[in-house]
């Protein structure tokens, strides 16, 4: 059963993981689709949150309080950035350094030669790939997506309905999370470098991964920036062997600026950031949620690769999600 926490402020971004975002003064910057910067201090936990987001009414004056089912992922993040920032990207030795200049210098090289494999142990595998979807289902991207759901009956968009299908899709997940095997998933760490921007949070991902949860499976692909410096990268290949099931590298800005322009075109009205304030693109300007309807990029293709994934055949363009104004 539910633990019934009184709060009335549930956030869809954790308090901890806000903390790194943090300036100096400790504030966190964001800026809306008019190019309105604002920032808060993130201790004040006033930050990506919304009232009663994870309440829903039961009739009469019953309800259901379901903030606290998120609260063991959450308390997890600190030790699992822990784990992630030592898994360091190759390069970082002096023998690394050498060989990493030296492949730079070939005609001929593999984009899987600059990244360093990992086996991650089983415990922080499942913590991490929970976190992910913890990201995802709480996302408001998503939440407008399930609030949606009764316009396929012909029915009017339904914020009790929306809440009921995330909180019924993180049990799915965690359930999965806890149990599933390790054979075909994939995660790759990306590396902003201290000489590239950082990396944008928004209010929604690039996520072809949680509507599987409708037929119980872990199964897709998304890439959800976790830190400035640091954004993860989940996909589940055709593999045979769960070794290795983790790959670290650092970016190039070209990758920095397309991971950040993903963040922008899925997301409506939140842009977290940390320094410079970012330059918008029109797709967030438009201030509605869109999602790739294809799974087809160079970037994307890239990463692929270093799992296993073949290249596939499509187009990748963008579409409003669902009735994202």
């Amino acid at each position: 059963m539910v633990k019934n926490n009184n709060s009335r402020v549930h956030h869809w971004w954790p308090v901890v993981l806000q903390r790194y975002w943090t300036d100096k003064k400790g504030d966190v910057s964001w800026i809306n689709s008019n190019a309105e910067v604002q920032k808060k201090r993130a201790k004040n936990r006033q930050i990506g949150k919304t009232h009663r987001g994870h309440t829903m009414d039961k009739g009469s004056v019953w309800e259901l309080n379901f903030e606290d089912i998120f609260s063991d992922v959450d308390n997890a993040i600190p030790d699992l950035l822990n784990v992630l920032q030592s898994l360091k990207p190759f390069g970082k030795t002096p023998r690394e350094f050498v060989k990493l200049i030296s492949i730079s210098l070939r005609k001929e090289k593999k984009f899987k030669d600059i990244c360093k494999f990992y086996e991650l142990d089983d415990d922080v595998r499942r913590s991490l790939l929970l976190l992910i979807y913890s990201l995802l289902i709480r996302s408001p991207a998503k939440r407008l997506g399930y609030e949606n759901y009764p316009k396929m009956f012909g029915l009017e968009r339904d914020e009790n309905v929306g809440k009921d299908n995330m909180f019924q899709c993180y049990s799915v997940a965690k359930k999965l999370c806890e149990n599933s095997l390790n054979s075909d998933q994939f995660f790759v760490a990306i590396h902003s470098p201290p000489y590239s921007k950082p990396f944008l949070f928004g209010d929604g991902n690039l996520d072809w991964l949680t509507n599987n949860l409708v037929m119980n499976r872990i199964d897709g692909k998304t890439l959800v920036p976790l830190t400035p410096r640091l954004c993860v990268y989940f996909c589940t290949p055709p593999r045979g062997s769960s070794e290795p099931n983790f790959a670290a590298f650092t970016a190039a800005p070209w990758q920095v600026n397309q991971i950040n322009d993903f963040v922008q075109i899925h997301s409506k009205n939140h842009l977290f950031f940390r320094g410079r304030k970012p330059k918008l693109m029109k797709e967030f300007e438009a201030n509605q949620f869109l999602f790739y309807k294809d799974r087809s990029d160079m970037l994307i293709e890239m990463l692929d690769d270093i799992a296993g994934v073949k290249k596939p055949n499509s187009y990748f363009g963008y579409m409003p999600y669902l009735d994202g104004k």
